[in-house]
């Protein structure tokens, strides 16, 4: 079965004014998570952050009215997801069959 994500919006920073709008957001804090369907689940994770930018004549959300669905559309049209997708199903498949290990020395 397909692994599903779920996006976290971890902080929003904001203009306190900018022209006549309060609360103008222009850095977006975001997490985008991983699991698959194994019990427990094997997950993964990436973190960011991605500048956006009010331009006057966009259609301006009140931070009161903004959902969450509203600044995942900004993350969707400013991210490729397919490639952070891709990135995080590789990093789930590792941990299933790991290629690496890390040796620690008993030395003295």
């Amino acid at each position: 079965m397909a692994n599903t994500y779920d996006w976290r919006i971890n902080a929003l920073n904001a203009k306190i004014k900018e022209d006549d709008k309060d609360n103008v957001i222009f850095t977006v804090h975001w997490s985008f998570l991983a699991s698959d369907d194994s019990s427990p689940a094997i997950q993964a994770s990436s973190i960011g952050t991605l500048g956006v930018q009010y331009k006057e004549g966009d259609p301006f959300i009140e931070y009161a009215d903004l959902k969450k669905s509203d600044v995942i559309g900004w993350l969707e049209a400013g991210i490729d997801v397919e490639s952070l997708k891709k990135s995080l199903d590789n990093q789930i498949e590792l941990k299933k069959n790991p290629v690496d290990e890390t040796l620690i020395p008993k030395w003295d």
